[in-house]
């Protein structure tokens, strides 16, 4: 699905205006068995990158719309394979699997402090998606590598995400959490340990943007880093505006942590601009020539800025 913007996992309205206030949650039905049951290695293959998800076209024109990772073509950055997934630096990092609709997807996520010693910070599209509800079947594998889950498998006690983006995917919003149950005997922050998340910082911040890219040229099997820096806004968007940054990662790293020099987390993954294709025109007429792009904004991806509301969210979720 090739849009102006896509959203590394659920469609996307831009820039609705909505009452941000509460956490929105809800609670798991599956048991640990039963999830991980459901993920057999042919479903986990088979899993689509967030971007696949439905868009409703009646939410605007095309060009405000968009879903999936797979949009920062060209970027000045590189994204770096991580050598070694479950070393102490990276383990706390995974790939997230879920279903939405009847469909699979999977997305990416990090094991965060918490009270419960048990919360994944993700996408909200991640987690919710307003045509279905809170996902299902919701699962975090600390680093993932080539189906191999060294850690465990954690299923997902109860799922939240902002009020923001519950009811209306605003795109400045699109923060989730899960609370997880025990894998192999033990809480998440017990196996792999957890970081801090970091509210009201800088805009002018390096990161280390982590994730499982899994459209174009990347299979998702393997956790991915690009070690950038902040690079302004998202000019589109009202404050709080969604920060940018160039890492060419692609559909699969939705939800994946941005890592202050600190440790500490400070966004997520959330989308990435791109064109139409050949530069706009109807869908369906040759195009002798490339598609052109006159959007300077295609080349970067944005994250949420970690405010108050998102603040709000963590804080309801450690409890």
């Amino acid at each position: 699905m090739l849009r102006s913007i896509k959203v590394f996992a659920v469609a996307v309205l831009l820039a609705a205006a909505v009452a941000p206030a509460a956490a929105q949650a809800a609670q798991a039905d599956e048991s640990s068995r039963e999830v991980r049951g459901y993920w057999t290695p042919e479903r986990m293959a088979g899993a689509l990158t967030g971007d696949a998800l439905p868009v409703e076209a009646s939410r605007g024109p095309l060009e405000d719309l968009g879903l999936g990772l797979d949009s920062a073509q060209g970027g000045r950055e590189k994204a770096t394979r991580v050598s070694k997934p479950s070393g102490r630096r990276y383990r706390k990092h995974g790939k997230v699997f879920f279903s939405d609709g009847g469909l699979d997807y999977v997305c990416s996520g990090t094991s965060v402090r918490a009270r419960t010693k048990s919360l994944v910070l993700t996408a909200g599209h991640c987690t919710h998606s307003q045509n279905n509800g809170f996902v299902d079947n919701f699962m975090f594998v600390p680093a993932y590598e080539d189906g191999n889950a060294p850690f465990g498998e954690f299923a997902a006690k109860s799922i939240k995400t902002t009020r923001g983006w519950k009811k209306s995917e605003d795109i400045r919003y699109d923060v989730g959490m899960a609370t997880v149950r025990k894998a192999k005997g033990k809480k998440l922050a017990k196996a792999v340990g957890s970081r801090r998340v970091a509210f009201n910082q800088s805009r002018n911040l390096d990161y280390d943007v982590l994730g499982y890219p899994a459209a174009e040229e990347f299979d998702g099997e393997s956790m991915y880093r690009c070690d950038t820096n902040a690079d302004g806004t998202d000019s589109r968007q009202k404050d709080p505006k969604p920060t940018r940054v160039d890492c060419p990662q692609t559909g699969g790293s939705s939800g994946g942590g941005w890592v202050m020099d600190n440790g500490k987390v400070n966004s997520v993954v959330s989308y990435g601009y791109e064109c139409a294709l050949g530069g706009g025109l109807p869908i369906g007429l040759p195009f002798p020539t490339p598609p052109t792009c006159n959007n300077p904004q295609r080349d970067y991806l944005f994250g949420p800025y970690f405010g108050d509301v998102i603040k709000q969210l963590y804080r309801s979720q450690k409890r």
